[in-house]
């Protein structure tokens, strides 16, 4: 049993350093122009001996996405802390999330390549990804509602409304075209703004 257990420990060490190799080299020279083979020379190992723990790149890309949107998810999270209204958090949440994922495009290209074929192709971890982040903003409505800010909802139902409305200031490849529309940063932070605002009048207890 002992001699499994190690064995199974080094396995998941071995995979961990596909993920942080294949993530450097992502980095580095692009998603679409790193093959199997050049992460496998970069580790010192066969190709063959990389396809033992990932069947395709794509199963690397969807590891890699996947600890990069907890890293998103914590990044967001961590701007919750304090002391302050349900409204005035939901709104540090929502543009701690926007504001990540917007440099992402503009300082981490290559990077966002490798997410955005992931979004594309709805990998599973992607979808798991939205639904944590509904969770989350579903939290902080009822905070609101326990503490009578927002009105009574279903706040499960009203997260995922919400989640959908801001789509084109949250989801990589909307958000790109969007970028592209406007004259910068401030004019799309404003709109994002505005749209909060809007929400909130809505979610309020006194609307």
């Amino acid at each position: 049993m002992g001699r499994k257990k190690t064995s199974e420990l080094d396995a998941e060490a071995i995979k961990q350093r596909i993920v942080a190799t294949a993530e450097q080299l992502f980095r580095d020279i692009g998603y679409a122009k790193t093959t199997v083979a050049d992460i496998a020379k970069a580790l010192g190992m066969s190709p063959a001996n990389v396809y033992r723990y990932f069947a395709t790149k794509a199963a690397i890309n969807e590891a890699i996405c996947d600890r990069l949107v907890h890293s998103i998810e914590a990044q967001s999270l961590a701007s919750l802390g304090g002391e302050s209204t349900a409204t005035e958090r939901l709104t540090r949440f929502i543009i701690a999330y926007h504001t990540i994922i917007k440099r992402s495009i503009i300082k981490e290209r290559k990077l966002y390549d490798m997410v955005a074929v992931a979004m594309d192709e709805h990998w599973d971890v992607v979808q798991q990804h939205s639904y944590r982040m509904c969770d989350n903003i579903s939290i902080i409505l009822e905070q609101g509602m326990s503490a009578g800010e927002f009105r009574q909802m279903d706040a499960s139902k009203m997260a995922i409304a919400i989640h959908e409305a801001l789509a084109v200031f949250l989801y990589p490849s909307l958000l790109e075209h969007r970028m592209n529309e406007t004259d910068g940063d401030g004019s799309m932070l404003e709109e994002l703004e505005q749209l909060l605002d809007l929400l909130f009048y809505g979610l309020s207890a006194k609307a």
